[in-house]
């Protein structure tokens, strides 16, 4: 066990990749001693490095900071953590990936004048090597940086899709602006997800491009009702959206026409039923007033 005197002023994180474009983000904190962080990206001198630079002010007993990266194809990643200054013992380092901790010798570390510096290297070649990676400083408290590797998300359909039997629909979904390596489509059946026969006379799959592709059905009835997902595969991974659509009967709109037809009528017979009413009531009363009149000629 080793134990390093550090002052407790300032956390830096440092990710160095391949894709984020420089950009420059500053936060500051307010007076309820939330932390501050501001982010810089620097590129490398040869120009095949981006470099991300996260600075926290303060330590604190979970999380400081978060970041989540992108990553749709090959890339070799550099995340390194900085802790500088100080008084404060620091007596283990640890890296993770999810739950699993890396082994001792897959990253470095060093500690000169007050600062500690520890760096993991990670080459995201698959899914497998995606995920959350997590650098910790033990001491009296512990202090966590992380990054989250991902592949990119899908976006699919919004709002049900409302069509009728013996209609075609087109169904779309997109990556955003990453290329996934292929687009396939499944129809959700139950808790499965059945592939599609694209090669079908009712399915054709379009992909105009990369990032976007498109599903045409065609002859539609009832049972073609439900959740549609749409699958990117990336080199780093899988993602998926969703796509619902709603087919209905032709005789869906004819009875909602009978509804309101029905309606239009109870109302006509109504006002109708009033209007006889009302004359038979003012009949009665003009009887009733000659009936009066006569009788009091005659007397």
């Amino acid at each position: 066990m080793r134990f390093f005197l550090l002052q407790p002023t300032v956390v830096t994180l440092i990710l160095s990749g391949l894709l984020s474009p420089p950009s420059v983000t500053p936060h500051t904190a307010g007076s309820d001693g939330i932390f501050q962080a501001s982010v810089k990206n620097r590129e490398s001198a040869d120009n095949s490095v981006i470099l991300h630079s996260l600075t926290i002010s303060g330590l604190a007993s979970k999380d400081t900071e978060k970041k989540k990266i992108i990553v749709d194809s090959l890339v070799h990643l550099k995340l390194e953590c900085i802790l500088k200054a100080g008084f404060m013992q620091i007596s283990n380092l640890t890296w993770k990936h999810g739950e699993e901790e890396i082994s001792r010798d897959r990253y470095s570390d060093n500690n000169t004048a007050g600062e500690w510096r520890t760096t993991l290297e990670v080459s995201v070649a698959d899914v497998n090597s995606t995920g959350r990676y997590a650098c910790i400083f033990n001491s009296t408290t512990e202090v966590k940086a992380t990054f989250y590797i991902n592949a990119p998300g899908v976006h699919g359909g919004g709002k049900t899709l409302v069509t009728y039997n013996g209609d075609s629909t087109v169904l779309k979904c997109d990556s955003f602006k990453y290329n996934p390596v292929k687009w396939l489509w499944y129809k959700v059946n139950g808790n499965e997800q059945v592939l599609l026969n694209i090669s079908s006379e009712r399915y054709n799959q379009v992909n105009k491009t990369a990032n976007e592709t498109k599903l045409h059905i065609s002859d539609l009835t009832e049972v073609d009702s439900g959740a549609y997902v749409c699958k990117a595969v990336f080199e780093t991974g899988a993602s998926e959206g969703q796509v619902d659509i709603d087919v209905l009967s032709l005789m869906v709109p004819f009875k909602v026409f009978l509804a309101i037809v029905a309606e239009v009528a109870v109302l006509v017979a109504v006002i109708l039923g009033y209007e006889l009413l009302s004359k038979k009531k003012h009949v009665e009363e003009d009887v009733k007033s000659e009936d009066e009149q006569m009788t009091h000629l005659e007397i």
